[in-house]
């Protein structure tokens, strides 16, 4: 995936459309931070179609669609999805309280002397 600055995507905007429709990729960044992304209209059909098909999935294994909806906005990350499928499973959950439990044990490294 080439990565190229705002002045020179402007100024070269017909042949990146170009390469973009033959699968190439660009992440378009201004002040070097990434701002946005060139793909063909393939490419965004086939990742829309396979948005479309994880979120059935999720659905069809009992996420909540309020869950999803909050993943969509970006107010919850996607593993939180994840973990609320889980979220009646006893043996994951007594998984969770060990692994919480173990973080609040002081380590049991030897103490170095340096």
């Amino acid at each position: 995936m080439e990565t190229i600055n705002v002045a020179e995507a402007k100024s070269r905007f017909s042949e990146l459309i170009s390469r973009a429709a033959t699968g190439e990729r660009f992440i378009i960044q201004r002040r070097e931070r990434p701002l946005a992304a060139l793909i063909g209209a393939v490419e965004l059909e086939r990742l829309e179609r396979t948005s479309r098909a994880a979120r059935k999935l999720a659905l069809a294994l009992g996420q909540e669609e309020a869950i999803l909806e909050k993943v969509e906005r970006r107010e919850i990350h996607p593993a939180m999805a994840a973990f609320g499928l889980w979220r009646n499973e006893t043996d994951l959950a007594a998984l969770a309280d060990e692994i919480a439990a173990e973080r609040l044990k002081p380590p049991s490294r030897p103490d170095l002397d340096l």
